[in-house]
């Protein structure tokens, strides 16, 4: 407090006309409006930019809960408007399937048979053997289920088989992975006569309850044709990039007990 006097004593002239500018600003700016006007815009300018910075540092800690909504919205609109279909650009709507969105938690690409584990479980109506989707294609199947996780067999697996037809054609095939890059994948059971282009877009048949028709595979890299053979194979370039995958969506049919209690084992 003593230091504090001895600064006002020796800095008094210096405070006193610090004051006597403040007040002259002031009163200033409070009785001619143009220079009113100059002062509300410079405030606006310090104000605005202070709480955009604000905002921004929100967004960015709130991406998490934002994507997340997202994503619960994106399922929501799958299951009203269904699939597209590729012929002419139509939407048909489809009640069959419905989407459940689960966020990525544990992801492998590196092994012969990867796996994924979601953050949603039986206790969200999930089982084994349904489908999983991203935005931009198929991921895989569900294999196991706890109360509140799933693990996915991905289609990066030995074990993956995804029963898929030619866009443009309608020609079915089988898509496996040949366990070396996880950005590709095997097309095979290729009619040897089909001719195939580099691009052509292969697509979900329909024919499994795991997945609707139309859900985007992949497209055609290389072609490679198997003298002697009925059937050719074509490396593919999967739509999905399993190297970032953080939300997919599981598909539920909701007929899939109905069309299961048709089928008649011999």
């Amino acid at each position: 407090m003593y230091n504090l006097f001895i600064f006002i004593k020796k800095y008094n002239a210096v405070i006193l006309f610090v004051l006597l500018e403040v007040l002259c600003v002031i009163m200033v700016v409070h009785n001619l409006p143009y220079h009113n006007r100059k002062m509300a815009n410079v405030s606006n300018s310090i104000t605005g930019g202070f709480y955009k910075t604000t905002s921004n540092w929100n967004d960015y800690l709130n991406l998490k809960s934002e994507n997340e909504l997202l994503a619960e919205h994106n399922a929501m609109l799958r299951s009203r408007l269904g699939y597209e279909n590729y012929e002419n650009d139509t939407v048909i709507v489809d009640e069959m399937f419905s989407y459940v969105p689960a966020h990525v938690i544990n992801n492998n690409t590196s092994d012969r048979n990867n796996y994924i584990i979601i953050d949603k479980g039986r206790i969200d109506g999930l089982e084994p053997d349904m489908g999983v989707i991203c935005d931009n294609g198929v991921v895989g199947k569900v294999v196991n289920v706890s109360t509140h996780y799933a693990s996915v067999m991905s289609m990066l697996n030995s074990y993956s088989i995804i029963s898929c037809r030619f866009a443009d054609n309608q020609y079915v095939a089988n898509v496996v992975w040949d366990g070396r890059d996880y950005r590709f994948g095997l097309v095979k059971d290729i009619p040897s006569h089909l001719i195939i282009n580099k691009g052509d877009t292969l697509v979900t048949s329909g024919f499994s309850n795991s997945f609707p028709a139309d859900v985007m595979v992949g497209t055609i890299e290389d072609a490679e044709d198997t003298e002697n053979s009925q059937f050719n194979t074509a490396k593919l370039r999967f739509s999905t990039n399993f190297s970032t995958l953080r939300f997919v969506y599981v598909v539920k049919n909701n007929y899939r007990k109905e069309i299961d209690s048709l089928c008649i084992t011999r």
